[in-house]
């Protein structure tokens, strides 16, 4: 078994070496040097550093450990590729804390996994990352300093490529300026020895990492490489090359920078119609009573039901169906809305178990819940399956509350509850920071009262859903028949937007309505009543 790093080679040939009559492949037993750390320096023009990279790879594996990049510090994003060569139908799993970006495969026998993570200040020094099938595995890791922590992944792309020598990727589009794109070729090796010249990345990348594994004249060759971007929009294709025409992958994921552009918008004036998106046609979706934007993938709302464990994922252009989801762990009681934002596997869904007049209840319950659940990939295919949540049960620091909305701070994490009073005296409670373990119980720190417009008709004043603006400094707020919107001053506070005169909005004219989202970019709402069935998705845009 071979490894080799085409970069430490260079660095060795280009100091004592230089006496030796040329300078060859330098060859390494992986068995005992399993990884190798690559560093390299560069002027960056975004706040973006690479900082190093980690190797490891071996046969007949189902498990592979790579080392945790120097230097790797609190607050990194760090981007781990796993290759698999002659088993396309395993499955990868990564330790706890990593979140599947993406996976690309061949017909028969190459496969490569894209995770992430954040760094925190109790780091393992290894990472293992299993399959379920014994094959070839290879990988690297890399670290990147300098990158938004709340939601590191601004797009992705990626496909194979069959017997060719061409690194091709699908064209890619970003939504903030200045991030990084990061880019992973692998392909298919025969040899008994690691070639001199293995990966050539698209023009104007540097590639710190270019390696392979090779093991009885078999396996594969791979590199990382990076290049900063400029402003946010269509970026094209980037496209590499080797000089072997094998089947291989070419993957990119752009990295957010943490001073990108701003991917959201504000303004004060919104169309006076609205248009119907389109009807849900998900059988799963039977009493929608929240919706929430997807973070990881752009032109997704989730949908949910109030008393089943389903979580649909619908399109924001024509509500089809996207996804369906099972979430485990979890018995709903009176599921009343749903919101997304940051969590530490990265984005997660929030969903509140938080009414106190369903039928499933014999008596109103004193106590609720807010789970937690780690966002699909559905970008990366990851479309259908089990969602596993973590409770966080609550009581609040007075009387037990009916309430309907939930709202998640998109940078913070902060979770809000707003509750439901049909005179419309609603009231704002949060859950403490830090946030206790899963299952430990927290009682809820008053914000504001949240008094609402009355009329003789009470629907009026009962709040049924609300969403934090993605510029985090103003809210919607729903009732039966009203949309609001509550607006910091500029430069104020987010908590400040509680005590401002609401807003009125464009209304959507819905039979029950108890779902509101912002669109991702803050440029438009949408909303969807909860019957009568079929049930459509409607929005309001911003003029």
């Amino acid at each position: 078994m071979t490894f080799f790093n085409r970069n430490v080679s260079r660095m060795l040939c280009s100091v004592s070496l230089l006496a030796l009559s040329g300078c060859g492949p330098l060859e390494q037993d992986a068995s005992s040097l399993p990884e190798q750390e690559v560093a390299t320096a560069r002027q960056a023009v975004s706040t973006i550093a690479y900082r190093s990279s980690a190797t490891a790879g071996g046969s007949t594996r189902t498990s592979l450990s790579i080392a945790k990049p120097a230097g790797t510090a609190v607050g990194d994003v760090l981007l781990a590729r796993i290759i698999n060569r002659n088993n396309v139908a395993a499955v990868a799993t990564p330790p706890a804390g990593w979140t599947l970006v993406r996976s690309d495969q061949s017909a028969s026998q190459l496969k490569a996994w894209i995770f992430y993570k954040v760094a925190t200040a109790s780091e393992p020094s290894t990472y293992a990352f299993t399959i379920d099938i014994a094959s070839y595995m290879a990988g690297s890791i890399s670290a990147f300093s300098g990158v938004d922590t709340a939601n590191p992944i601004d797009a992705q792309t990626g496909q194979k490529n069959g017997l060719t020598a061409s690194f091709n990727t699908p064209a890619l589009s970003t939504s903030t300026a200045n991030g990084v794109a990061v880019w992973f070729g692998s392909q298919l090796w025969t040899g008994a020895a690691c070639p001199a010249s293995p990966i050539v990345p698209p023009a104007g990348f540097t590639e710190p990492v270019d390696t392979c594994l090779v093991s009885s004249s078999t396996g594969v060759i791979y590199n990382v490489a990076y290049k900063d971007l400029g402003a946010a929009g269509a970026q094209g294709s980037f496209n590499g090359s080797s000089p072997y025409a094998e089947t291989n992958t070419a993957q990119v994921v752009a990295l957010r920078a943490a001073n990108a552009s701003a991917s959201c918008s504000v303004g004060d004036t919104f169309s006076t119609a609205y248009t119907t998106q389109g009807t849900v046609t998900a059988t799963a979706l039977v009493e929608p009573s929240g919706i929430a934007a997807s973070r990881l993938t752009p032109g997704v709302l989730y949908a949910h039901n109030e008393d089943t464990t389903a979580i649909v994922a619908i399109s924001t252009a024509d509500a089809s169906t996207k996804g369906t989801f099972t979430v485990s762990n979890v018995t709903p009681a009176d599921w009343e809305d749903v919101a997304t934002g940051p969590c530490p596997a990265g984005q997660c869904i929030y969903m509140g178990d938080i009414g106190r007049s369903s039928a499933n209840f014999p008596t109103p319950p004193s106590t609720f819940a807010v789970y937690r659940i780690p966002e699909p990939n559905i970008g990366a295919g990851q479309t259908s399956g089990n969602l596993t949540a973590e409770a966080f049960p609550f009581q609040y620091p007075d009387t037990p509350k009916d309430a309907e909305t939930i709202m998640v701070h998109p940078t913070t994490g902060d979770i809000y509850i707003v509750t439901k009073s049909y005179s419309g005296a609603s009231k704002v409670y949060k859950f403490p920071q830090p946030l206790p373990a899963p299952g430990t119980m927290s009682t809820l720190v008053f914000v504001a009262n949240l008094p609402l417009p009355t009329t003789t008709d009470t629907n009026y004043g009962a709040a049924t859903s609300g969403a934090i603006h993605p510029c985090a400094n103003r809210f919607l707020l729903r009732t039966y028949r009203k949309v609001y919107e509550f607006r910091a001053a500029t430069g104020a506070a987010f908590e400040t937007a509680f005590a401002a005169t609401p807003v009125s909005l464009t209304d959507t004219v819905e039979g029950q309505g108890e779902a509101i989202e912002y669109d991702s970019t803050g440029t438009a709402y949408y909303t969807m009543s909860e019957s009568p069935s079929p049930f459509r998705l409607k929005r309001v845009v911003r003029q």
